[in-house]
């Protein structure tokens, strides 16, 4: 069993996300608007519909086995919170860790896009 994760640029226009081998190449991705103002359940939502489809591309049906996000603003790493993103207006306060862990059932993490 190959163990991939994915990658998540979680930004003011646009979230990028991308499947990940072990030998670090990007064997998918996906680009999308990130309509914040449509809040965070539907860009938790599309996050999850967008990792649906890129799996598909994964031999033998294998999932992603972890999500790393980054994204702009302060973040709460203990909580897994974007605390108050200055272009993500939409989700300011949202703990998106959580979101995307219950909604995928994999770990995700989520740190400052000047980080990560």
């Amino acid at each position: 069993m190959t163990v991939y994760v994915a990658g998540i640029d979680l930004g003011g226009t646009k979230i990028e996300v991308g499947l990940i081998a072990p030998d670090n190449h990007i064997v998918a991705r996906k680009r999308f608007p990130t309509e914040d103002h449509l809040g965070p359940a539907s860009v938790v939502a599309r996050i999850a519909a967008c990792l649906d489809e890129l799996q598909t591309l994964l031999p033998g049906g294998e999932r992603v086995a972890a999500v790393g996000v980054c994204t702009p603003g302060p973040v709460d790493h203990a909580a897994g919170t974007l605390i108050d993103p200055p272009n993500i207006p939409g989700l300011h306060h949202t703990p998106l860790a959580a979101l995307l862990s219950d909604r995928l059932d994999v770990p995700v993490r989520i740190d400052h896009d000047a980080k990560a």
